[in-house]
This record gives structure tokens, C-alpha cells and sequence, in this order.
């Protein structure tokens, strides 16, 4: 492997082990070192998430792909598992279906452009004669759309909710003097995606970390705080 990759490997071991050292005994010096070892990983795959940002055209957008890597590079830090696979193929994966995500909703689904589409046209009419069109009646249609829909709304509140959540903790912390802007960014990010993975799952709490568990509690009490205070 080389001297890159090696560094990488390093670097991911050295976070997990200062996460892991934060779970068991929370405090400031721990967190701390834990950022601070979570910053040299960001650091040294930086390049890489570069690279892949410009492979998927959103070099434009470079702000927007930093954040989505920034989550993707923690999740595959602490979804990582040495014996199955290097940390350079696990975490190029998930870059990559990050940026994948954000350049087809920025940009739609580019697969399909410049071809022809061609449509099936069934009549209704032979269907109903030859008695085949039973099939068409879905008893339970309005239900799962119904509930389809809910779903949908849920998740677009709960992705304001925990936007407008991670701005207020991003200045919070950046009037509190926690580190550099680089270094805030990737922890809001680390954040935002715990926050909004628990959101809605009503019995994940108590299989969080102990830290983790403060940091969903602590967002939670500030967006109930604030969801009342603007329309949205």
C-alpha cells in the first residue's frame, strides 16, 4: 500500500481510539482529542474528496460536497471494521455515494439524458373485456399514499429542523472559540448527522453513547425551543 494510504489507515485508528477512549470516560480533554484526531483524518483525505468532487462535476458546488464528504468520511469512521476491508476502499465508497447523492439532487438523474423514451400504451377497454383488469383495483392505495406522503413531509420538517439547528450550533461554537472554522465545520457535520439519524426513531436512544446521547438530547431541546418561534 502506499505511503498515503498507510497514513489514512493511521489515522482512522488513531480516531477510533480516541472515540472510543471519550465513551468511556466523557470529558473536555477527551472530546477534544478526539476532534483534534478527526481533524488530522479529514486533513489527510482531503485530496481525495477534492478529486472526487471534481470527478463528479460539482467543483461548483465545492462548499456543498466538503459537507456531505465531511459526513460520509464520519460515518465510515465510525461504521469501520479493519478485518473486512482497508479503510481507503470503505471510505472511497461511501465519498463516493455521497457526492453521487448531492450531484442528482442538485442535477437530477443524468443517465437518461439525450435518449428516447418509448411508452407502452395498454388499453383499459381490453383489459375491462377480457375481465384482467382486477388487477388495477388497490385496496390498499390510498393508505400507502397516505402515509407516503406523511413520510415525505416528516422528513423534509426534519431536515429544517436540523439545519436550522446545525447553523445555530455552528456560530454557537464559533463564538465560543472551539477551533478553526475547518475544524467546527466537520464537527457540526459530525453532529448534524447523528442528529438527524435519530430524529425519527423513537427507541435508538438507548443503544447511543453516552456522548452521543447528550449531543441528541442538547439538539432536540433547542430545536423544541425554537420550532415555535417562526413559521416554517
Amino acid at each position: 500500500m502506499s505511503a498515503k494510504s498507510d497514513a489514512l489507515e493511521g489515522a482512522v485508528t488513531d480516531y477510533i481510539q480516541a472515540r472510543t477512549a471519550l465513551d468511556a470516560t466523557p470529558s473536555a480533554r477527551a472530546r477534544a482529542t478526539a476532534d483534534r484526531a478527526f481533524a488530522r483524518l479529514a486533513a489527510l483525505a482531503a485530496p481525495r474528496i477534492r478529486y472526487f468532487t471534481r470527478s463528479y462535476g460539482l467543483a461548483d458546488v465545492a462548499e456543498d460536497a466538503a459537507q456531505v464528504c465531511a459526513i460520509a468520511l464520519h460515518r465510515a469512521a465510525g461504521r469501520y471494521d479493519p478485518a473486512r476491508a482497508r479503510f481507503t476502499t470503505y471510505v472511497n465508497w461511501q465519498l463516493r455515494a455521497e457526492l453521487q447523492a448531492l450531484r442528482h439532487r442538485l442535477h437530477g438523474d443524468q443517465r437518461c439524458a439525450g435518449r428516447r423514451h418509448v411508452t407502452a400504451t395498454l388499453s383499459l377497454d381490453a383489459l375491462h373485456d377480457d375481465g384482467a383488469d382486477d388487477w388495477l383495483i388497490d385496496s390498499a392505495a390510498e393508505t400507502a399514499t397516505e402515509q407516503g406522503a406523511a413520510d415525505v413531509l416528516a422528513a423534509l420538517a426534519g431536515d429544517r429542523l436540523v439545519s436550522d439547528w446545525a447553523g445555530r450550533r455552528r456560530a454557537s461554537l464559533s463564538c465560543g472559540r472551539h477551533g478553526g472554522d475547518g475544524r467546527i465545520a466537520l464537527r457540526v457535520a459530525a453532529e448534524q448527522e447523528l442528529v438527524r439519524h435519530h430524529l425519527t426513531l423513537t427507541d435508538s436512544a438507548d443503544r447511543l453513547r453516552e456522548s452521543d446521547r447528550h449531543i441528541v438530547r442538547r439538539a432536540l431541546a433547542d430545536m423544541i425551543r425554537h420550532a415555535g418561534r417562526k413559521p416554517h
